[in-house]
């Protein structure tokens, strides 16, 4: 006796196996990006060893009081004074701060900066701490004394290379001056002193550019300039045992940084924030030995010439470069595969609001709130929530969407499974995206703790009242049979509570002929 064939028979069967390791793309549509590439990744960050989005951690507010009552911080730096003395600092309203007190949860005031509106930047250079404010002198704090050079270059951007601080220049008719102390002395800035003498160089004179920050790679000091409508990148090789011999050489035109904060070294590049695009200089082996790349072509439609860049700063846990761009926090982590070398972004947003800066102290992952209020990330693995304000805290959702995949004639969705990674216990939801935008609920999923690793434990095992399988959880999988139909077919896995790490998912599709 025959059979009756159905539209959606085994032999129309499609099996995906998605992992999701490939970060956002915006830079085409949603059913052009690559299946390993999201449309959407809110609050996750990449884990660099595997390669798996987790929710990112919570935050803990550090501090007790908003740094000045009133304002917010606008800027954070780690200074270590020594092997055995740090101290984090702050700058809130035309002031600098270090953070103090039991448990370093108050500001103690160090002194007055140039104005309440410059973002100072920092360096160390032998065990003292420069900062270059845009006042008449770079001012200096060692951990007791706060006080100023001689310089009188009205410097607003600072960095060291070959053992020679340097900095630009604000003063009148000097724009285009970049000027390097002298050989190990933060206190020379006299070019004409018979010892031991400054170095200053023009950078492009008279191109009525200015110059506003530096990077350093290996020998090269990159010199970033901005003018009204032009921008530019010179670079001064210091490889020569003749400091005289340095002279600035223009590296490349119509690339530039929309500031000094906007830089960073990092992954033996360099990486900057341009007017609309997130680039880097990158080494190369042909011909002028460094080229500009659009490493953030995936993200870049989402930036423009609004978009104000606050910082750059590389963060080694996570092996990432974050950036923030308006209220947004940005990720971009290098993960390597294989032996090749890709970079995958996501999106931050924080309960407590717009974060100005970051920065790693050690083990810490410092954030700077706009609140006024100073955060650290929770790298325990505890907490699923930020603390805005010492004891008050909220819940914060995170979003994955996928590549939209499309089916000539439509789909059936027979079978769905997640597989995930435990961090802390919540609720996630699963989701099938139709053509028609419809946000289907495929599976509410109850979120794991990871528990605790036996090597961690720290009492006697005869001691132990559970048993040893329920100490900790490794990644499992949910799955489900709920069906969808439609066209176009998305997934999107949203959580309310909790922390995961979605390792990938897999999905059953019947097609549908006719």
């Amino acid at each position: 006796m025959g059979q009756k064939a159905y539209k959606h028979q085994r032999g129309s069967i499609q099996f995906h196996d998605i992992r999701l390791n490939g970060g956002l793309n915006y830079s085409e549509a949603p059913g052009n990006i690559q299946d390993n590439e999201l449309t959407h990744a809110l609050n996750y960050i990449y884990d660099p060893q595997t390669g798996t989005p987790e929710i990112r951690p919570a935050t803990l507010c550090q501090t007790a009081a908003v740094c000045d009552s009133t304002n917010g911080i606008l800027n954070i730096y780690y200074y270590e004074k020594s092997s055995t003395t740090a101290y984090l600092v702050g700058v809130c309203n035309g002031n600098l701060y270090y953070l103090s007190g039991t448990g370093l949860t108050a500001w103690t005031k160090i002194g007055a900066l140039n104005d309440k509106t410059t973002v100072p930047m920092f360096a160390t250079f032998h065990g003292k701490l420069l900062v270059a404010d845009g006042g008449t002198n770079i001012k200096t704090w060692d951990g007791t004394t706060y006080s100023a050079l001689a310089d009188g270059l009205g410097a607003t951007a600072i960095t060291v290379i070959k053992g020679r601080v340097v900095v630009n220049s604000t003063s009148s008719g000097s724009a285009d001056l970049v000027t390097m102390s002298g050989a190990e002395d933060e206190t020379m800035w006299n070019t004409a002193d018979p010892t031991n003498p400054a170095i200053a160089l023009r950078a492009g004179y008279g191109d009525n550019m200015v110059v506003t920050g530096f990077a350093v790679f290996g020998d090269d000091l990159f010199v970033f300039k901005k003018g009204t409508s032009e921008k530019c990148v010179y670079k001064v090789n210091t490889g020569d045992a003749t400091a005289a011999n340095w002279y600035c050489a223009m590296q490349t035109q119509n690339n530039g940084a929309q500031s000094g904060h906007a830089i960073v070294s990092a992954f033996n590049d360099v990486f900057f924030m341009d007017t609309y695009a997130f680039k880097s200089l990158r080494g190369v082996t042909e011909y002028g030995d460094l080229q500009v790349e659009q490493i953030g072509a995936k993200i870049n439609n989402a930036f423009t010439a609004g978009s104000t860049c606050k910082m750059l700063a590389y963060i080694p846990y996570y092996n990432a470069i974050w950036f923030i761009v308006g209220d947004i926090t940005y990720t971009c982590t290098q993960l390597i595969n294989a032996g090749q070398k890709s970079y995958v972004f996501t999106e931050l947003s924080f309960k407590q609001g717009t974060i100005n800066a970051v920065c790693q102290a050690g083990s810490t992952i410092y954030l700077a709130g706009n609140n006024g209020y100073l955060y650290t990330l929770d790298l325990t693995g505890t907490y699923a929530t930020d603390e805005t304000v010492p004891d008050t805290t909220s819940a914060y959702t995170s979003n994955l969407v996928t590549k939209q995949f499309s089916y000539f004639g439509g789909f059936i969705l027979r079978k769905t499974s997640l597989y995930l990674d435990p961090i802390v216990s919540g609720t996630a939801y699963l989701y099938a995206v139709t053509d028609l935008s419809e946000n289907i609920l495929l599976k509410t999923v109850t979120l794991q703790s990871s528990g605790q690793l036996l090597y961690d434990a720290t009492g006697y095992l005869c001691d132990a009242t559970e048993y040893l399988n329920d100490m900790g959880l490794a990644a499992w999988y949910e799955y489900t049979r709920n069906r969808v139909r439609g066209g176009t077919l998305q997934f999107k896995i949203t959580a309310t509570s909790g922390r995961v790490g979605i390792e990938g998912l897999k999905a059953e599709i019947a097609l549908v002929e006719g």
